[in-house]
């Protein structure tokens, strides 16, 4: 069984292309999802941290 690897960095890229793309600034997204600090979003992007929602 094959089991599919996460690109950490690839998909930071990828949240940070579609969120641009999308207008919104890294504080709408923090809004959004209704998390106190913008922190792991910033992670996210950096490729630091799984996006686990």
């Amino acid at each position: 069984m094959n089991i599919p690897t996460i690109n950490l960095a690839r998909t930071g890229t990828n949240i940070v292309m579609l969120r641009k793309a999308a207008g919104l600034t890294v504080h709408d997204l923090q809004m959004a999802f209704g998390f106190n600090s913008p922190q792991a979003i910033y992670k996210w992007q950096n490729g630091t941290l799984r996006c686990r929602l």
